[in-house]
Formats: C-alpha cells, sequence, structure tokens
C-alpha cells in the first residue's frame, strides 16, 4: 500500500502541495524527502484525492506515524477522518499537527478521538520576508552594524552568487567546518549532513533554491530552501564559517533578498528546544509561531 519516498517522487506528488495549507516545515515536500532516511524512513500512498505520509524511525522500537494527509484541492480533515484513515492504515499515531488544524477543529473535537500533545521544541518561526530582506528599524539596528562591520571587513573580496546545488564537496566540507567549530559532533548533526546531501544532490530536481556566499574564492556560507505553501517560503539550512564577524546576518539578508516576492513569509523552522537556537531566532522577531502537537488513537 504504503510506498518508500524519494526524489524521484517529487513531480508525481507536487499537484497534491500545489494549495496546501499547513504552515508548520515538514509539510514542505522537499523537505520531507531529503530528510528521509536520515532519522527515519518516509513512505506515502496516494487515496484518491489525498496523499497519506508516513515516517518510520530507524532507531529504537521503529516508533511509526502519520502526518496529517494533503489533499487536492487543499482541505483540512475532520478527527473523525483521521481516526478512521490511521486505523485503516494500521497506525495509532499524528505527527507534526499545527496549531491552526487544532484551532480549526476545537480541541474538544480532537480531544474525543485522540489524545493531544503538543510537541515541545517543535513549534515553527515565522516571519515577514521583506522585514528579514530590509532589516530597516530600531529592532535590527545591531543585525545592520554587524553586516556593516562584515561589509567593510571583507566586502571587496566576498560575493553573493546564487546557489545551484552544485556544490555539494564544498558545501558539505563547511558544514564539516562548522560543526567542528561548534564543537558539536551530535546524531542530529550527522543527519542534517546528510539531508543536505540529499538536497544538493537533487537541487534542481525538488526546485530548491538559495545563496552562497564566497570570500576570497572560498566558499564561506550557503542558505538554501524549499516551497511550503502559497504565501510561504522555508529556510531548511543556513550554515556559514564564524570565524567571519557579521557574515551569518548578511548571509540571512542575502537569502530573504533571494526568496521570490510572491512569497510574503519565510518559515525558519524550529528550535529543537535549544536556547541559543531560540535566542538567535526570536532576535529577527517572528511575526507568528506555529506549535506543533501529536494525536494518539484513544482506545
Amino acid at each position: 500500500m504504503f510506498k518508500q519516498l524519494g526524489p524521484g517522487d517529487y513531480a508525481r506528488l507536487k499537484p497534491y502541495f500545489a494549495g496546501q495549507g499547513y504552515r508548520l516545515c515538514p509539510y514542505s515536500l522537499a523537505s520531507m524527502i531529503i530528510w528521509a532516511g536520515c532519522v527515519h524512513d518516509a513512505f506515502y500512498f496516494e487515496d484518491g484525492d489525498r496523499a497519506w505520509f508516513a515516517e518510520h524511525e530507524q532507531a529504537g522500537g521503529g516508533r511509526r506515524r502519520l502526518l496529517l494527509p494533503v489533499s487536492r484541492p487543499f482541505r483540512m480533515p475532520s478527527p473523525a477522518e483521521l481516526a478512521d484513515g490511521a486505523a485503516r492504515l494500521g497506525y495509532r499515531e499524528f505527527r507534526y499537527v499545527p496549531q491552526h488544524w487544532l484551532d480549526a477543529v476545537g480541541l474538544p473535537e480532537a480531544e474525543k478521538l485522540f489524545s493531544v500533545r503538543e510537541e515541545e521544541g517543535f513549534h515553527d518561526y515565522i516571519y515577514e520576508r521583506a522585514a528579514l530582506a530590509s532589516l530597516d528599524g530600531r529592532r535590527y539596528a545591531k543585525k545592520r552594524n554587524l553586516i556593516s562591520q562584515f561589509e567593510k571587513a571583507y566586502g571587496p573580496s566576498s560575493g553573493v552568487g546564487e546557489m545551484k546545488g552544485a556544490c555539494l564537496k564544498s558545501c558539505l566540507d563547511l558544514f564539516d567546518h562548522w560543526e567542528k567549530s561548534r564543537g558539536e559532533a551530535m546524531d542530529i548533526k550527522k543527519c542534517e549532513r546528510k539531508a543536505i546531501a540529499n538536497a544538493l544532490a537533487h537541487f534542481r530536481e525538488l526546485e530548491m533554491s538559495g545563496v552562497a556566499v564566497e570570500i576570497g574564492g572560498r566558499l564561506a556560507g550557503f542558505a538554501f530552501g524549499s516551497r511550503l505553501g502559497e504565501d510561504t517560503w522555508t529556510l531548511n539550512f543556513e550554515k556559514a564559517d564564524i570565524s567571519f564577524k557579521g557574515l551569518y546576518q548578511f548571509l540571512d539578508r542575502a537569502a530573504a533578498r533571494a526568496v521570490p516576492a510572491s512569497y510574503s513569509f519565510i518559515n525558519k523552522e524550529n528550535d529543537l528546544g535549544l536556547a541559543g537556537l531560540r535566542k538567535a531566532k526570536e532576535s529577527y522577531f517572528p511575526v507568528k509561531m506555529i506549535k506543533s502537537y501529536t494525536l494518539e488513537l484513544k482506545g
């Protein structure tokens, strides 16, 4: 019934996502594909006008979970539809259920069939694209100051270009340098490295886009992402050599400027419950935060 999800499925499944209205980053089709095989295996099942997606964890007991189904044309499923679908497909749990689904159906209705639990550390940060591209106003003064320092020190030898996915080795070398400089040889970083490699290997096929910054002819930073919804673009990855002061701020603004103007918002994903990452994301003043929940069938 379910088929394993891979890059070759992007074109087939893309129509389901044309108008999808979930604003959590896991509902970017490209993101689903590039993370498959990293910490979990991913599967899909086409069911009439609806596509179901599942994750099976590779470690431990191999926990099996569904995401909310994506339909064409888009509509939010009722709790009864989810319960019926889960039972029919052999699952008991949904992950990455966005706050706006819960608001739409109502918590009391959801709790008739499911135990509802918030996923700590998995709420997404949403920003206005125009604000990140301009960094205007007093609240961004520190960001602009760091960018000015970077441009003064490295401007003559630096350049920004469109990321084309052809820099697989140099991007992974930069990731390894970034990880070493932070002293974080964690399992999640190994998974992230694999996801970046997956993305770069299928960059054009997955319709991803982004920017790369070179200093003295050497790659110093990159940022790229994918379509999430009609008005929202997701920044999937952003890495830079922290030895260049102000580079992260410069890169972040350049990435926002490269996002097509048709997107009003940028989703910069979650903070994994890490205090430092939370502080960095909050410093760019998100316009909203979207909580994520799990649903587990009762009985």
